[in-house]
């Protein structure tokens, strides 16, 4: 019957043995020009043709367990706190005092005293105002702050604004305040929500007239780094209209590229060669295109519920919403970045508490690398960023059950020689930069290396809202952590990052378990080159495992590329992957740029924008390391389902080294007439089909059917009960709804 015949049975009778890495052989180009017009039809026959019966039992959802909390027991060094109390008093249950501070200076005094046991301060419900850093030390060791049973306790580094007069700004009715001398800040809240503050334009982007690095601090023939010109100039979009800013040194300027979000403030405007004038020189280069924007523009204050701060006067402007004015209006700024600063402490717990409205601010460029020494930030995840709650060289640091909100830097920050710690079962919300960041040193020296870390069972809800390029979970250098069955959504860059070397040499980092995180909502189109989930570098025995990863969405526009599920970038070495379920991605499900002996086995990638699987091994004579140029091996890809519409399922094929065996292969409009792409162009004319594929050593033990997942399009992939396919190939099904939270978690 004409429904047996596959493309791959026509291509096979017609086309040439072809084998090697030159372009696409002229015979391929003209079947695959015959078989466009052969498919549409071979697929209108087959689509007659009656699938198998399938039972299908849905995947149970995990129950939501209750959380543990600490029982109020308090204890005879206990310490007791209230926005009622005194810190003249004794800290009694009876006798609170009112600040933390205070509390934390008499768990000290405790200790010099000769307590050793855990001293627990009980924080009754209420607001705190933390305006600067509580500093812990040795001292403070061996202490929890738990907020009490049932109370809202939060510690907030806002003030609220007073003096509100009316006025008028660019002829609307607003209200104005003084604020103190040499007071800036980008976070403005009001009802536990960040105001937004004046875009210009209001919406969408300008985009980079011309790409021209005169101005910048770099030539070609000086750059210390391809990717950067040091620039300090852009030529301005024909669609600017304002250029001449009332008060540029207030007007922040926001480029977009790459995978960087460039951050300076505006120095003026040059008329002569049309060139808008920044501060900070960008440390990527500037190219014709790339989306900007401005915010805090006194100009384009004409929104009601927006505001704009004059650095200039001192002075905030704010257009009321109906029903507010000078007498009711409740709004606070943000006063520091950080809450909580430790450094050579031990044993602290905080359990229950909400940390909320910090300020974002622009870190200083960390010492050491010759981007600091341009003053230029380093280009990626918001490396330099600090944390609300900062820790080094801690050990045993456990944060249960806390609420992050309209953090400004990254929440967590884990930064260097911390071991032994966790976080459990937080909701982060609202975060400016990353919501945990664990930070360590490349070493080999194991009393030296960050380590020991668990991440499990929070909400990350809303990253990287002020450093657009910043990471949900991101380690840089550690080892032996885990980060399960946490929620990851609504980001601009990455959710899961780890490892912090760009190819083959020694990383301190491995046995990290990456396992049972639902990821979606990611990249947003802003940004390029990311991932659910992103490896660098060397990683023996790490695990990325039971995965759900959807919806990761680069940028589009010109020069944008790489929304991928999981993605291991240069020098991923070592890593299974195995049992996750990656789909509806802007680019592929999967994609590796160069690495060695990484295992993909039993994944199901399914319905990406371009394709499911893409390698792309280049700079081969750049790449070093690895022993053997002969048995090098990117990856095996083993047992998986590979689920396309009309796309491809291999990208890229012409850059291949990796192997494949035993996968499932279908295509819900092509149906067995599946292809690869010799480029990642999408050109009919560069597409290789089955046949082809196993005589370039690919499609081995290759499974063409249908895996009757029960409603694909709609994004439901369980797998019948009696299906004989899965028990030919050995595909293992899993409960893919364990992916996500273990406990109840509150979104903002």
């Amino acid at each position: 019957m004409l429904t047996n015949i596959t493309a791959d049975d026509i291509i096979k009778t017609v086309i040439l043995l072809y084998k090697g890495d030159d372009p696409v052989p002229f015979a391929l180009r003209i079947i695959a020009f015959f078989m466009c017009l052969i498919l549409p039809f071979s697929n209108f026959i087959g689509s007659f043709s009656k699938e198998s019966d399938a039972l299908y039992t849905d995947y149970e959802k995990h129950e939501k367990a209750e959380r543990e909390m600490t029982e109020f027991i308090f204890g005879k060094n206990d310490i007791c706190v209230s926005p009622a109390g005194s810190d003249t008093a004794d800290g009694s249950a009876a006798s609170p005092l009112r600040t933390v501070a205070a509390a934390k200076a008499l768990a000290s005094q405790k200790r010099k005293e000769g307590v050793t046991d855990t001293i627990t301060v009980w924080i009754k419900g209420g607001e705190y105002l933390i305006d600067s850093p509580l500093e812990f030390t040795r001292d403070d060791e061996n202490t929890s702050y738990i907020a009490c049973p049932e109370e809202s306790v939060k510690f907030t580094g806002a003030v609220k604004v007073s003096g509100w007069q009316a006025g008028s700004i660019n002829g609307r009715s607003a209200l104005s305040a003084e604020i103190p001398d040499g007071v800036s800040f980008v976070n403005l809240i009001k009802n536990g929500k960040t105001v937004p503050q004046t875009r210009y334009p209001e919406s969408g982007y300008f985009h980079v007239k011309e790409t021209n690095h005169e101005g910048g601090l770099f030539t070609d023939e000086n750059t210390p780094w391809d990717w950067s010109y040091g620039d300090l100039e852009l030529t301005p979009d024909n669609k600017q209209e304002i250029k001449e800013f009332a008060n540029p040194g207030s007007v922040t300027l926001r480029v977009l590229h790459y995978w960087a979000d460039e951050i300076s403030t505006l120095k003026g405007y040059d008329g002569k060669r049309n060139r808008i004038l920044f501060t900070k020189p960008c440390s990527m280069k500037i190219e014709k295109d790339q989306k900007y924007y401005y915010e805090n523009v006194r100009e384009a204050l004409d929104k009601e519920g927006e505001w704009y701060l004059d650095t200039a006067e001192g002075k905030l402007w704010y257009i009321p919403l109906p029903g507010e004015s000078a007498d009711n209006l409740d709004i606070s700024y943000a006063v520091t970045e950080k809450l909580i600063n430790a450094d050579g402490c031990g044993n602290l717990t905080f359990e229950g508490i909400t940390f909320q409205n910090t300020d974002s601010v622009i870190p200083e460029p960390e010492k050491g690398s010759w981007l600091s020494e341009y003053g230029m930030r380093f280009p990626q995840a918001e490396y330099d960023c600090g944390g609300a709650l900062e820790f080094r060289s801690c050990e045993n640091i456990n944060i249960r059950y806390c609420r992050f909100e309209n953090i400004g830097l990254c929440a967590v920050k884990f930064n260097r020689y911390v071991k032994n710690s966790s976080v459990t079962g937080c909701d982060f919300i609202n975060t400016g930069a990353t919501g945990i960041f664990i930070n360590g040193d490349n070493t080999a020296d194991d009393s030296l290396a960050t380590q020991g870390i668990t991440v499990r069972d929070n909400l990350i809800d809303g990253y990287g809202r002020y450093f657009y390029s910043a990471i949900g979970v991101f380690i840089t250098h550690a080892k032996n952590c885990v980060i399960e069955n946490n929620e990851i959504c609504n980001g601009y860059y990455t959710a899961v990052s780890v490892g912090w070397l760009w190819g083959y040499a020694f990383s301190v980092t491995q046995n990290i378990k990456i396992r049972n995180n639902l990821i979606y909502n990611i990249g947003q189109g802003w940004l390029s080159d990311m991932g659910g989930i992103y490896t660098l570098g060397s990683q023996p025995g790490t695990e990325i495992t039971g995965n759900v990863i959807h919806n990761v969405a680069a940028d589009t526009g010109e020069g944008g590329y790489g929304g991928w599920g999981i993605y291991l970038d240069e020098g991923s070495q070592h890593i299974n992957v195995y049992k996750n379920l990656v789909y509806a991605c802007g680019s592929q499900s999967f994609h590796q740029h160069y690495g060695e002996n990484n295992i993909i086995k039993n994944n199901i990638f399914a319905l990406s924008e371009k394709g499911e699987v893409q390698s792309s091994f280049y700079h081969r004579d750049n790449q070093t390391g690895y022993k053997d140029e002969a048995s090098h091996n990117e990856f095996t890809l083993e047992k998986n389902i590979i689920l396309t519409r009309g796309t491809p399922a291999y990208t890229e094929i012409g850059a291949r080294d990796y192997t494949d065996k035993g996968n499932i292969y279908w295509d819900l409009k092509n149906r067995s007439n599946i292809y690869c792409d010799w480029n990642s162009a999408n050109n009919p004319f560069a597409r290789v089909f089955a046949p082809q594929m196993k005589d370039l050593g690919l499609f081995n033990d290759a499974v063409i059917e249908n895996p009757q997942f029960r409603d694909p399009e709609n994004f439901d992939f369980t797998l019948p009960d009696n299906s004989p396919l899965l028990q030919k190939t050995g595909f293992e099904k899993w409960n893919y709804n364990t992916a996500g939270t273990l406990t109840e978690h509150t979104a903002g």
